[in-house]
């Protein structure tokens, strides 16, 4: 039996543009790996065609808050 410990997990949506990373669209601890995934696909699906030929595209991350790139990361958003 494995047992996965998410406690530091966080779920995050991240937008790029072909492989530069903008920015972080969503973060939450609070909704299941599997709910923000489907958000993902969802939003990958709604982009029209213009903004797919730019690159544009939705990526699942997850973030790990004990990583300092994360609290580092954090502390630039306020």
């Amino acid at each position: 039996m494995i047992i996965i410990d998410n406690m530091g997990a966080i779920y995050e949506i991240h937008k790029y543009q072909q492989d530069d990373f903008q920015y972080v669209v969503a973060s939450t601890n609070k909704y299941s790996e599997n709910k923000v995934k489907c958000d993902v696909e969802r939003m990958n699906t709604m982009l029209n065609e213009s903004l797919k030929t730019m690159g544009i595209r939705y990526v699942f991350v997850i973030s790990d808050t004990s990583d300092s790139l994360y609290k580092e990361r954090k502390k630039k958003s306020y």
